[in-house]
């Protein structure tokens, strides 16, 4: 098959949107064609970049401005099977044009809880405090991804959960379909400990820094752990909330114990989810949660705050703790005594992305046979 990936977001972004799509790509390019369309000019082969302007409300994004596909005769030559669309903004929208120029199928993947997000478009706190405001615009929101989402012939959530609200809010044809994650053995570096001078044990949190990962929220849990000084909360990424929380952890004592990395390489990642201790994670708004993935395929246990997709995951697949503001702090400082390792067989039969992508091959086709 001839796939186009249309997405708003990818490299050099980094987040878990970006992660689902290159692990499926990569993949599905065993066996199928699958060209990128995104605002970014990656130089890769098979990847086209639009022109784009930057979003300034969320550093780090572009809005795509892909004319080009949409009024032009771009691609005339290559004939596409299936349209897949990852996101419902522009790109996506000049995704949905192009598959009925050409008449062909489109299946959709719901990635991010968008209504959750609103204050990046409406940035004046007060009035999102306003309870109609904010009421409205989620209303507002819903009817707009549910117009957008109900134009593809197959729309794909990542859990159970996200399947729940999608049809709640009147999504159509919504089909559970999980990123699985590569199980083979990956390189690591042994030595991040020495090169971010820690001799401590470790609590990690990956994700980009943002205020709605609610890191701020984990570093007050832990400030009795924290204090102490045998452990440090390690926050593996960056992004544009990392200096309202360099601060905060001055005001609650524990500077010396909350380390930022900025963005790691691949092999500095994986060396701090074998080097860590525990990994917790307090977001609210996960729609699967990539990173819980990957800490349990290293073997370290997750402690979470109750939400209804990394709990269900966490509980369902065993692989730690689901608590609350009181039980969070001591959970996490049961695993910093015991070094409990998970075992990991399980849940890398049930994640292989090779399975994953086997169902989506499936999906294409059921949706090409209709």
């Amino acid at each position: 098959m001839r796939i186009a990936f249309f997405t708003d977001t990818y490299k050099p972004q980094i987040n878990g949107v970006v992660r689902s799509i290159d692990l499926f790509a990569r993949e599905l390019r065993k066996r199928h064609s699958v060209y990128m369309l995104s605002p970014s000019k990656t130089g890769d082969k098979f990847s086209y970049g639009f022109s784009s302007i930057e979003f300034r409300n969320y550093p780090g994004y572009r809005i795509a401005l892909p004319h080009s596909i949409v009024y032009d005769n771009l691609f005339s030559k290559v004939r596409f099977d299936i349209v897949h669309v990852h996101s419902p903004f522009t790109t996506g929208l000049a995704g949905i044009m192009f598959a009925r120029r050409r008449k062909i199928p489109v299946v959709g993947t719901f990635h991010t809880l968008f209504p959750e997000y609103l204050h990046y478009l409406v940035t004046s706190r007060r009035l999102m405090e306003v309870k109609w405001i904010k009421s409205y615009l989620k209303k507002m929101s819903w009817s707009y991804l549910r117009s957008f989402y109900n134009k593809c012939n197959a729309v794909i959530a990542p859990t159970r959960e996200i399947k729940r609200v999608l049809e709640k809010n009147g999504i159509r044809n919504v089909h559970v379909l999980p990123t699985g994650i590569e199980t083979a053995a990956k390189s690591y570096d042994r030595n991040v400990k020495k090169k971010f001078g820690l001799a401590r044990k470790i609590i990690l949190h990956v994700g980009r820094v943002t205020e709605e990962k609610n890191i701020g929220q984990i570093m007050s849990m832990l400030t009795s752990v924290l204090a102490k000084g045998d452990a440090a909360l390690v926050v593996a990424s960056d992004g544009p909330y990392r200096k309202a929380l360099e601060q905060k952890a001055l005001e609650l004592g524990i500077a010396e114990n909350v380390i930022f990395t900025g963005y790691l390489k691949e092999e500095e990642l994986q060396g701090f989810y074998h080097a860590a201790d525990v990994f917790v994670m307090a977001s609210e708004t996960e729609t699967q949660g990539i990173v819980l993935l990957e800490a349990a395929f290293a073997g370290l246990p997750c402690v979470v705050m109750e939400a209804p997709v990394v709990g269900d995951f966490v509980r369902e697949n065993k692989i730690g703790s689901v608590a609350t503001k009181k039980t969070f702090a001591p959970a996490v400082a049961k695993y910093l005594r015991n070094r409990t390792r998970l075992s990991t067989s399980a849940i890398k039969k049930k994640y292989d992305i090779k399975t994953s992508a086997e169902k989506l091959e499936s999906l294409y086709a059921e949706v090409l046979k209709r």
